[in-house]
């Protein structure tokens, strides 16, 4: 009976890539912010990188990697300028899974190198770039030419690409539960006291509303106890088709508040982002024909990157 289940779930998985539009999207996606850490960061490269402030060359995996410090301080734009041209490559998936691997590599690096200043986004990204390396996200969103495979590598493609999703999407519910059971047990939370005193911070103080916000005690209560129960519920009921509209759409409202009141940015992207894979790939490629058709005729080179014109099983989703 088990030996049944299993090869069903295997077959089942084994049929399509069923994320496949939002898989290509999301690696663009992370591409992108990447793309924009680095620009960030550009003008003071000679900080991150010549100082002796964020390098830490004692770390054994380190000296494995980039041998010497010295040498690699003097000379990390032989680091920087493959790392942005290895992100242009996957954004426009031009070396597939290898590219992919190249970017999490690059990126293992960079976090390693400057561990005191990563946050807490930062590591999700390391997690998600792990996973996009087993992940199929090259059906759209890609310059180079398909590729054709026969039909059992591409089933092998599938269930990789699948268990890489269920990965991804499990991370995030992983996440909620650990962060949602720590508030549950801390005893500032458990007193409905955290908020006002995170808000208040001068560190995570993002406006001048947040002392408005937390001068009524049973808003403040609200805001505390209901980030904890939405954190330990979405977990469980994100699986449901009925509740899951409900904690998605509260869940970005809940990122967002975060992202303006609290100024902490990337960590709320990612998540925002990693929502995206429990929406209905056939729903996506829908929207996505319609603001195609908005800004555009349908044709040229950003159409034929998009994938959607060109792919068949696109225009019969679309019927």
């Amino acid at each position: 009976m088990i030996v049944k289940k299993i090869q069903y779930y295997k077959n089942f998985l084994e049929r399509d890539n069923y994320k496949s539009f939002y898989l290509a999207f999301f690696r663009v996606a992370i591409s992108l912010w990447l793309l924009k850490e680095v620009w960030i960061i550009w003008p003071n490269l000679n900080l991150f990188f010549e100082t002796t402030i964020f390098i830490e060359p004692d770390k054994p995996i380190l000296r494995l990697i980039i041998g010497d410090a010295s040498w690699f301080r003097a000379n990390y734009l032989f680091f920087v300028i493959p790392y942005i041209a290895i992100l242009i490559l996957n954004l426009l998936g031009i070396g597939r899974c290898l590219t992919a691997g190249l970017v999490f590599l690059f990126v293992f690096i960079l976090h390693k190198i400057n561990s005191t200043i990563i946050n807490g986004g930062d590591v999700a990204v390391q997690f998600l770039l792990f996973y996009l390396i087993f992940a199929n996200s090259y059906q759209y969103f890609v310059w180079s030419i398909k590729i054709k495979r026969d039909n059992d590598f591409q089933r092998l493609i599938n269930l990789l690409s699948n268990l890489a999703i269920l990965s991804i999407m499990l991370y995030l519910c992983i996440a909620y539960l650990a962060v949602g059971l720590s508030k549950s047990i801390d005893p500032l939370w458990r007193s409905g006291e955290a908020t006002y005193y995170a808000l208040l911070n001068e560190r995570f103080k993002g406006t001048s509303l947040n002392e408005l916000i937390v001068k009524n005690k049973w808003v403040n209560y609200t805001i505390n106890y209901g980030t904890i129960l939405f954190e330990l519920l979405f977990p469980f009921m994100i699986w449901f088709k009925k509740s899951r509209p409900y904690l998605l759409i509260f869940g970005i409202f809940f990122h967002l508040c975060i992202y303006i009141f609290m100024m902490i940015y990337g960590f709320e992207i990612i998540f925002i982002l990693m929502y995206g894979f429990f929406l209905p790939n056939d729903q996506l490629i829908k929207f996505a024909h319609k603001i195609n058709r908005f800004f555009s005729s349908g044709h040229g080179a950003i159409n034929r990157y998009i994938g959607l014109a060109n792919n068949p099983k696109t225009v019969q989703e679309q019927k």
